[in-house]
């Protein structure tokens, strides 16, 4: 992705705080006083800030700023939480390595990420991807085993990256 914005300039008009992960304006923009925190969250739970007409992702911003460079794919927010900039919570990641890393989905029902109800089989099948690869772990009698099982292969294959929620 090649993005437009100098680092020069982005320090000309913001400053951020890799403690809190806000990002503040310098100067007065129009109806925005300096000192007050730039950005709105957007319908994605990410923070926005437009700069010059552009939109930006703050957490882009945010490694642009400390790093002096772009990232070179995608910014991982460790604890899943979008609008989390804080620098000790972003990482550079691959797609995939940003997948492992997703929350359960609303509508899983057993409650296990990687684990759902096989009505065939009558049994519980855990299932993850590796490269795009799917994977069966297995299916199992007890929702607890298959919760194991599941979560020992995505810490096996996921590494820093696994989460299990």
């Amino acid at each position: 992705m090649s993005e437009k914005l100098s680092l020069e300039h982005l320090k000309e008009l913001l400053s951020y705080s890799p403690e809190t992960g806000d990002f503040t304006w310098l100067e007065k923009r129009g109806r925005v006083a300096a000192g007050e925190v730039a950005g709105h969250l957007d319908s994605r739970g990410y923070i926005r800030i437009i700069i010059n007409g552009k939109k930006y992702r703050a957490h882009r911003l945010a490694w642009f700023y400390v790093h002096g460079k772009w990232p070179e794919d995608q910014i991982d927010h460790v604890n899943g939480k979008c609008s989390d900039n804080r620098l000790k919570n972003l990482r550079e990641a691959t797609c995939s390595q940003n997948n492992f890393n997703k929350s359960l989905q609303k509508n899983n029902t057993s409650g296990v990420k990687g684990v759902y109800w096989h009505k065939g089989k009558q049994r519980w099948r855990a299932i993850c991807r590796v490269d795009g690869k799917r994977y069966t772990v297995g299916n199992f009698v007890e929702l607890e085993k298959a919760a194991e099982a599941i979560n020992n292969f995505r810490e096996a294959n996921h590494g820093l990256f696994a989460r299990n929620l």
